[in-house]
């Protein structure tokens, strides 16, 4: 998901940077955390304290993607001009929804997403999981308090169509207007216990949407080609072998490099032609880490592909508590300056814990990001 006209956003934050360049470190709000660690620290790569956080150890690490689950990815064309369907296709069974478009008319429009039952039977669809940020003209701000609220509480709902019925997933979004330039961004985990049409529509502000998804016509991809139907939406990550941080020391995998951990392909399914989600926006990664050795381990993600914002969360145990962890903490976004390297902490847990990390690509930010482990002396 490309960045366009943040140029103005980036000169202040350069500002709001030098402030932090003297060794600043954001102080921890979390008092539950042992030790002085801080939520996001600031360095310049010249700075000596850099080492501490630094790891030259790649941690090879081994992937399972669920196929049970469809991802449905709207994001092309990124910037629209013209009025039309975005997306569609048709799911049965448990799908994740992204989209991610910006008004690039002059005129107020509306995104919404149109379901209809393809079915003869009634079609219960449960919606477990949602999160929508915008519309904004900050993307970043977007990107982020959407990855807030995919990561927050969350309340299930259903909805239920007789057969061959329709409705919006949001009603809400039958009343939402988005003025030129303005970002909307929309992630929905749901089943559909038949067969359910999709259907993201960019349309006028004053017309019928169940009207205009009828009849209008799928807009071309843009040269990103980022929308398609991909199966395995959920990732689960873990390192090839045990590994013991007290006697092998500090290490590191990627997330998003298409190297270690590759792109999905999928298919267009508006017109069958292969694409690449360059970024695996949507999938959303399990990431558990398989320790040994009593000691503890601190935890850290460094972003290097540019500027990022986003959230994910931790928890101990498969039961235990989600803990929200805001990447940045305290500041809107960081990776922004070259000369710099930013780091969030994402804490400190003995290495007998059974700790889990979830995770998805924010929009609006760049990949790939490092999560380095530390270990405590």
């Amino acid at each position: 998901m490309s960045l366009k006209k943040l140029f103005n956003l980036i000169a202040f934050m350069m500002v709001f940077t030098v402030f932090f360049m003297n060794n600043v470190q954001a102080k921890s709000s979390d008092e539950s955390k042992k030790g002085n660690e801080q939520d996001t620290i600031i360095l310049s790569k010249k700075d000596s304290d850099v080492k501490k956080y630094e790891a030259d150890k790649l941690l090879f690490m081994t992937s399972n993607d669920d196929d049970n689950i469809t991802l449905l990815f709207s994001d092309s064309p990124e910037t629209v001009e013209k009025d039309g369907i975005l997306y569609q296709d048709t799911v049965k069974g448990d799908a994740r929804l992204l989209y991610y478009h910006v008004n690039g008319t002059e005129q107020d429009k509306k995104v919404a997403v149109v379901i209809k039952n393809m079915s003869d039977k009634p079609n219960k669809i449960t919606i477990t999981r949602e999160a929508v940020g915008g519309p904004s003209a900050d993307y970043l701000y977007v990107g982020k308090v959407t990855m807030q609220r995919y990561f927050g509480q969350q309340q299930t709902r259903e909805i239920n169509l007789p057969p061959y019925g329709k409705t919006l997933l949001r009603l809400e979004d039958g009343e939402r207007i988005i003025q030129n330039e303005a970002l909307v961004y929309g992630i929905f985990d749901f089943n559909a216990q038949e067969d359910l049409q999709v259907t993201v529509v960019f349309a006028p502000a004053n017309v019928d949407l169940y009207d205009f998804a009828k009849s209008a016509k799928v807009l071309p991809r843009d040269q990103h080609m980022l929308r398609g139907t991909f199966e395995g939406a959920d990732r689960y990550v873990t390192n090839r072998v045990p590994y013991n941080p007290e006697q092998g020391g500090k290490a590191y995998f990627y997330l998003g490099d298409n190297k270690t951990d590759l792109y999905k392909y999928g298919l267009d399914k508006t017109d069958f032609v292969q694409t690449q989600n360059f970024g695996n926006y949507g999938v959303n990664y399990k990431i558990h880490l398989n320790l040994e050795g009593n000691g503890k381990t601190s935890y850290y993600l460094k972003p290097i592909g540019g500027v990022y914002a986003g959230a994910m969360t931790v928890q101990i145990g498969k039961d235990g508590e989600k803990r929200l962890i805001n990447t940045p903490e305290n500041i809107p976004f960081y990776g922004h300056e070259e000369k710099t390297n930013y780091y969030s902490y994402l804490g400190t847990y003995d290495n007998t814990d059974d700790v889990y990390f979830e995770y998805t690509p924010p929009g609006a930010s760049n990949l790939p990001v490092q999560i380095i482990m530390i270990p405590k002396k």
